[in-house]
């Protein structure tokens, strides 16, 4: 009773947030709490004639836990009119009606029937949180109860098998046609805290009648996929649909593996209906469709059909219609060019006094699919907006874009001279240029790019009546510049061409990239360093900063060319350590962060006796390399083995470190097949062997 329990207080907490918002209840608090507490029970039955399916369960997830425990009474009594008197209710079996044990499920059940294992995990599934301990996991428990319950009670709308194991549906084979039975469901016991009333109905015998279809069938072809739209009984009397599609070849096949259920969220205001998109739908071939209810019997109801096929809606690639040339003021011709189009028809042109409206036809025909021009003899200032429409063989049309014509003015205004334009430290740029000296000049649009390959765009979203124009852009990037171009317009809206660019600086903010290392090695008199230069494109230099064990700080070593990646520091002491660093510094004088210190020390000219007789084995069961030698010669200082790698042709390099007293090592992290080479060194505190002979091993 534990999880009950946490159940109810979880609810009782809800509710009380809930209340604690407002003076007093709510008339849909006390509601809710009614609900939870005296959950209603639900029966419905189905008359098959000979027998009769009855179904049931309760309103709320708790009370359904609650009830799995105590089980359910099903009795009956036959409705008599010619006698009088109560009704005489017998029992339709000998023991309470609960949900199969798992060992029973196993017994009756077979492995394809995917209902009864979605009844089972409802039913005996691990719970996600065994023992809630905050409020936030009551909340989650509470949850999946819930979720538990509906996908219990969709399995049972789903599968009879399923409905009797979740001891949910009972049939009642001895009743005869015309007989009026009636039928009462109720708990065992009552439960202690969720009181579950009786539920009552009352059966005709009646023939066996399917469910009617579902409503509103309709079916809509593309060119990807077919799709069906349908309604559910406003009731909601189906719990799901199955799709089925017939082809010209007669075959009858099932689109859906599942059961289609439309979920409406929590609160819509409008149910959503169901519908389904068949993407496996061929080209040249017409489909008789069927959509079938599932009854909360398990059953399916009468089909409701529609015939469709895929159908091409995509509407041909809108014309760009070019400059237009104007003889006077009645003659226009108009000249446009479109992308290949196998299935065109033709064209349609049209022009209207207004862009967005009242539009007419050119000619009552489209023009051919091969015609590219067309002149208009009868040209009107009062009609001045022309437009061109693609259409197919499918009678699909494109879009267009109105094309203004003007039959008093068609020379644009001239481009616009002496551009400049500055950059502030800020990212403030002031652009200027000379004013035009046309009568008709409105105004100037403002284009920009951060690239001149880039298709500039519009600054301005109006005409720029003036000749000064401020813009602020980021200067916290690389890109080095920005480029505007200027725009003249006229009364009528013709542009002039762009300006020429101009190229505004912006100011450098951003310190470059830092270089990074790559290797260092000590030798006996020397420190040789690599790395990676640093990637910005405007570093002029870079500076090696060195500290020895005599420094109390970093001091400038060298200072190197941009594209330096090595420095051989000869001016060391044996046996000293030494750590270096890295930075770059741009033509505005940035200086980049400091490169992550590597250390180094040289040797000297001290040398230990090497390592001899190494070999390598690869143990393929392990996938791990086996590597022995031997060192006969042993200083008397503190020693260790340096074992050095590579794979295929890269070189050899450090890879791990073994104590003196080991003769062997598992290399047991191999980078996949290849050939591996090893070497082994010593080394002490003061001195280092060669390295000795290489030995290759092959891992297939």
């Amino acid at each position: 009773m534990r999880c009950l329990f946490v159940l109810v207080l979880v609810w009782i907490v809800s509710a009380s947030a809930v209340a604690q918002e407002t003076s007093q209840p709510s008339d849909t608090t006390l509601e809710s709490y009614r609900e939870l507490l005296a959950p209603k029970l639900h029966l419905l039955a189905q008359s098959y004639g000979d027998s009769v399916v009855l179904r049931w369960a309760p309103s709320n997830a708790p009370a359904w836990r609650v009830y799995n425990r105590i089980g359910y009474i099903v009795e009956r009594a036959l409705i008599d009119t010619t006698e009088s008197g109560p009704l005489r209710f017998e029992r339709l079996t000998p023991e309470p009606l609960r949900p199969w044990t798992l060992q029973q499920w196993k017994e009756r059940s077979r492995p394809e029937q995917q209902y009864a294992a979605i009844a089972v995990q409802c039913l005996y599934g691990a719970l996600s949180i065994p023992q809630p301990n905050s409020v936030q996991n009551m909340l989650d428990a509470a949850t999946e109860l819930e979720n538990r319950f509906g996908f219990a009670l969709f399995a049972a709308d789903c599968d009879a098998h399923a409905a009797t194991g979740l001891g949910l549906r009972l049939v009642d084979r001895r009743v005869r046609l015309g007989q009026v039975w009636a039928y009462r469901v109720f708990p065992a016991q009552l439960d202690s805290v969720f009181l579950l009333d009786t539920a009552y109905l009352v059966v005709h015998i009646d023939p066996y009648r399917p469910w009617p279809p579902v409503l509103d069938l309709t079916a809509e072809g593309s060119d990807r996929f077919v799709r069906l739209n349908w309604k559910n009984f406003p009731t909601g009397g189906y719990t799901g649909f199955n799709v089925y599609r017939t082809g010209p070849d007669g075959r009858r096949v099932k689109l859906n593996n599942t059961p289609i259920v439309p979920a409406t969220p929590r609160g819509w205001g409008r149910r959503i209906e169901p519908w389904f998109e068949d993407t496996t739908a061929q080209w040249g071939r017409e489909y008789t469709y069927e959509v079938r209810g599932i009854s909360p019997f398990a059953e399916e109801g009468e089909p409701a059909t529609v015939r469709a096929t895929l159908r091409d809606r995509t509407p041909p690639p809108m014309p760009r219609m070019k400059k237009p040339i104007i003889y006077g003021i009645t003659m226009v011709r108009l000249e446009w060019e479109i992308a290949d189009v196998p299935d065109l028809k033709g064209f349609v042109v049209m022009k209207s006094d207004k862009p967005d409206r009242n539009w007419r036809a050119l000619s009552e025909q489209p023009l051919p699919a091969t015609q590219r021009a067309l002149l208009d003899t009868l040209a009107d200032p009062d009609f001045p907006h022309y437009a061109v429409i693609a259409v197919d063989t499918a009678g699909n049309a494109s879009d267009y874009l109105p094309l203004y014509v003007d039959l008093h003015d068609t020379i644009p205004p001239a481009p616009p001279t002496g551009v400049r334009g500055t950059m502030d430290s800020n990212g403030v740029v002031r652009l200027e240029w000379n004013l035009g000296t046309e009568r008709d000049l409105m105004g100037y649009r403002v284009l920009w790019a951060n690239d001149t390959t880039h298709e500039f765009s519009q600054r301005t979203n109006l005409v720029w009546q003036d000749t000064v124009f401020y813009d602020t852009v980021a200067v916290n990037t690389l890109t080095e510049y920005v480029y505007y171009r200027v725009v003249a317009v006229d009364n009528r809206y013709f542009h002039s061409d762009p300006s020429p660019i101009v190229a505004v600086r912006r100011p450098d903010v951003v310190p470059p990239v830092a270089p990074i290392f790559t290797d260092v090695r000590a030798y006996e008199d020397r420190v040789v360093l690599t790395w990676n230069p640093s990637t910005s494109s405007d570093v002029v230099r870079h500076v090696l900063y060195r500290r020895s064990e005599s420094d109390t700080g970093w001091t400038v070593r060298a200072e190197l060319s941009p594209t330096a990646q090595q420095f051989t520091d000869t001016a060391v002491v044996p046996l000293w350590t030494y750590r270096y660093t890295l930075e770059a510094i741009d033509r505005s004088g940035l200086r980049s962060e400091r490169a992550l210190p590597v250390q180094a020390r040289p040797y000297g000219f001290a040398e230990r006796a090497p390592v001899v007789d190494v070999l390598a084995q690869y143990d393929s069961s392990t996938n791990a390399v086996l590597l022995q030698w031997r060192y006969l010669q042993p200083p008397a200082e503190r020693y260790w083995f340096v074992i050095y790698r590579a794979v295929d042709h890269h070189p050899l390099r450090m890879y791990r470190a073994v104590e003196s007293s080991q003769l062997r090592f598992t290399d047991r992290e191999l980078v996949g097949r290849g050939r591996y080479r090893y070497a082994v060194r010593v080394m002490t505190a003061t001195a280092q062997s060669p390295l000795s002979d290489e030995v290759a091993v092959e891992v297939r």
